[in-house]
């Protein structure tokens, strides 16, 4: 089961370079990057992978800039900003504070770091933007504030990021415990149920356990806590997870809704199988495709479950076909998913989503041998050759494969220069090891390696 080490909260005032920090540590751009203070007002979420892929990673959460008061940089009259802060500081299991070398220690600067000791928060302090600083007398100022060290840091020019890193992998390995399951079953398969609010999650929770073990209801975002459910079924245990319903981020303004997305996010990191929930009534959402974009980072298997299928006027023998392809068109991170239509009203096929649940988990965990996988792999070059390497007149050789772990599948392929295969070869190559040796419906991994690229690059 791929579980991660923890959630970890970059803090501090505006303008400090957090949304940039983000953006090195998780290696993309999902972070809103301007030089005006106070852009960044809701939660970014990114997940940061460790060294190896058998190694668990740990997710990173932006928040807005911390100010008193209303705020200065923030046209909100309450400050909902500080208020969804204060929420992923408390769900966090370590704190990064980042201040600005240029600015010197401020006085809200000591004001966060005494609001952290009140909390007993697990925190570091990273001082950012000290180049073209007396880096010396920099650092001196800011020990002002009794910490026992300080990361120093411009993560503009990407300095200082690979030590901020490996110090937030061992503060995490020293003090926070992996995330574990409730079950009392070793051998269960946990299943984390997510949605936006209202699809029906809660119902289909009801409908599997044959109980009322979850609150239905008509209000959006009713389950705030993830619910925990443990049940045997074909002579398989599972536990269950119903997530709270996840919102568009813009929407989050309520602290209990924000603690329950982050404990969501904690769900599907310990899930083996994640049950995607759409509802059929309203159609596909940007915020389904954003939460299969979140499974699918997750390199979890995927099952999609569009619920209230019986709300579908004049349907004939062709439209679910269509509704599945309309999916997979608009959902092409997760493509290879299965599709369920279920009616929890009239308990249509929700009883087969089970069976569809184990079914992906086998599959997730199969191993390959290392002979037919090779085959596999040779093959794959010779129907479809890799291009000339830019700039040089040799191509991208392949030596051999390996699997290297289940739960995803994860394939290292090793070659002669990783970093110039092409992102379309990558998914040309991903789909036919998914095609050819029985993970169509799972994701999967390869890992590319170079003969002196170290670490190499990955592909799902």
């Amino acid at each position: 089961m791929q579980k991660i080490r923890g959630i970890v909260a970059l803090l501090g005032r505006p303008n400090v370079g957090k949304s940039t920090i983000v953006n090195c540590l998780t290696q993309t751009n999902v972070a809103l990057i301007d030089d005006r203070p106070g852009v960044t007002r809701d939660r970014i979420y990114g997940r940061v992978e460790a060294e190896l892929p058998e190694q668990p990673g740990f997710v990173l959460v932006d928040t807005g800039g911390f100010e008193e008061g209303k705020g200065e940089h923030q046209p909100f009259s309450d400050n909902l900003v500080w208020r969804q802060t204060m929420a992923a500081l408390e769900e966090s299991d370590l704190v990064v504070v980042i201040l600005d070398a240029r600015d010197g220690l401020h006085p809200l600067d000591e004001h966060l770091v005494n609001l952290l000791r009140k909390m007993n928060k697990n925190f570091i302090v990273l001082v950012n933007k000290t180049d073209g600083t007396d880096k010396a007398v920099v650092m001196g100022d800011f020990f002002a504030l009794g910490v026992d060290s300080l990361l120093s840091a411009s993560a503009a020019h990407r300095h200082g990021i690979v030590e901020l890193r490996e110090t937030i992998f061992q503060k995490l390995d020293a003090d926070v415990a992996l995330n574990s399951s409730n079950s009392t079953d070793p051998d269960a398969i946990n299943v984390a149920i997510i949605g936006r609010p209202n699809v029906g999650k809660s119902s289909i929770l009801n409908r599997l356990i044959g109980g009322e073990r979850s609150v239905v209801s008509s209000i959006p975002g009713t389950t705030r806590d993830p619910v925990d459910v443990q049940i045997t079924y074909d002579n398989q245990s599972y536990v269950i997870v119903d997530t709270a319903g996840i919102r568009r981020r813009g929407k989050v303004d309520d602290k209990l809704d924000v603690i329950s997305m982050m404990r969501s996010i904690r769900a599907l990191e310990r899930a083996d199988v994640i049950v995607l929930v759409i509802d059929a009534s309203e159609g596909l959402t940007d915020q389904d495709a954003r939460l299969a974009s979140m499974a699918s980072a997750s390199f979890k298997p995927i099952l999609i479950a569009v619920n209230k299928w019986d709300l579908v006027a004049e349907k004939t023998s062709k439209t679910a076909d269509q509704f599945a392809e309309d999916i997979r068109d608009d959902l092409r991170t997760v493509a290879f998913a299965p599709i369920m239509f279920v009616s929890c009203l009239e308990n249509q096929r929700v009883h087969k989503i089970l069976a569809q649940v184990q079914l992906l988990w086998q599959r997730s965990r199969h191993k390959v041998e290392t002979s037919r996988l090779n085959k596999t792999l040779e093959q794959i070059v010779r129907d479809h050759t890799p291009a000339l390497i830019r700039n040089h007149s040799k191509r991208v050789k392949f030596f051999y494969a390996t699997q290297v772990k289940v739960g995803p599948p994860t394939f290292l392929v090793f070659c002669n220069v990783a970093n110039e295969i092409q992102e379309s070869y990558k998914r040309y190559m991903t789909n036919r090891f998914r095609s050819d040796l029985g993970f169509d419906a799972v994701p999967l991994q390869l890992v590319f390696r170079g003969k002196s690229e170290g670490r190499g690059t990955q592909h799902q």
